[in-house]
């Protein structure tokens, strides 16, 4: 495709889908090509693919009006139109997660807006309606969610990605390192959960940052809104939900499901 058509086809997908604006939006952007477990949004041995565990969650909070997948993928809209989720198709050349939703979120009028990365599937429909209240009450312009990280082998597991508390609630850093290092004294280590909360105009800034490099080296998204002073509030959890990067992940999540 043509950088001429390629733009062409992003305005397109980001023509106006809704007329009156809502409060609350549920985005989960879908990708099929994972490099640690390919294809896994599509897996079923669960009797679902992956991603609709998510949708599923997120269709659970009462203060979300609307779930939408934000995919390229034929397989991915068939499945979530199926389910009557709404698709925003986007462009194959999103980054990442968070540019994948600005695209969606242009295209629909709303005042907050979470992304919820497809591959938590146990995302506590509590701990998404603490992230829109935040935003809707006007207390932060992006948010997450974190947990108390205690067992020390996982904690040395690159794939659990770990955040830097301050003072005020706002995340100093994130790491797939352990951090902080502990000299001495003791300090709570964290395991970031992988939802983001935004103003929607703080999403739609996004993908045009800048990059130190810094996301890219450590492969977290998040370090380059903190790198461009994009304050993030870091809730803790009621929930504790764990991601699915690996074959070993999904194993996981097939086992507390059948325990369910």
């Amino acid at each position: 495709m043509t950088a001429a058509k390629s733009s062409q086809a992003a305005s397109s997908q980001a023509a106006p889908i809704q007329a009156a604006p809502i409060q609350a939006l549920a985005i989960i952007p879908v990708r099929v090509g994972s490099q640690r477990l390919p294809g896994k949004a599509l897996l079923t041995e669960s009797g679902k693919a992956l991603f609709l565990h998510t949708c599923d969650q997120a269709r659970k909070a009462r203060n979300i009006d609307r779930v939408c997948v934000a995919t390229d993928d034929d397989t991915v809209e068939r499945l979530a139109r199926q389910h009557d989720f709404l698709v925003v198709r986007t462009s194959p050349q999103c980054r990442t997660g968070s540019e994948r939703c600005a695209e969606a979120a242009a295209a629909i009028p709303c005042r907050a807006v979470l992304d919820i990365q497809g591959d938590w599937p146990e995302v506590d429909p509590r701990d998404l309606e603490a992230i829109v209240d935040q935003l809707l009450r006007g207390e932060a312009v992006c948010n997450t969610l974190c947990v108390p990280l205690h067992d020390p082998e996982v904690m040395q597991n690159p794939n659990v990605v770990k955040v830097v508390r301050g003072l005020h609630g706002k995340a100093l850093y994130f790491s797939r390192a352990v951090v902080p290092f502990q000299k001495e004294g003791t300090y709570p280590i964290l395991r970031h959960i992988g939802v983001y909360g935004f103003q929607r105009e703080t999403l739609l800034r996004i993908p045009p940052l800048p990059s130190s490099g810094l996301a890219e080296t450590e492969s977290l998204e998040q370090l380059r809104f903190l790198e461009n002073d994009i304050p993030m509030h870091v809730l803790d959890a009621k929930g504790d939900p764990w991601g699915i990067e690996t074959r070993s992940d999904y194993d996981a999540f097939l086992a507390r499901l059948q325990r369910q």
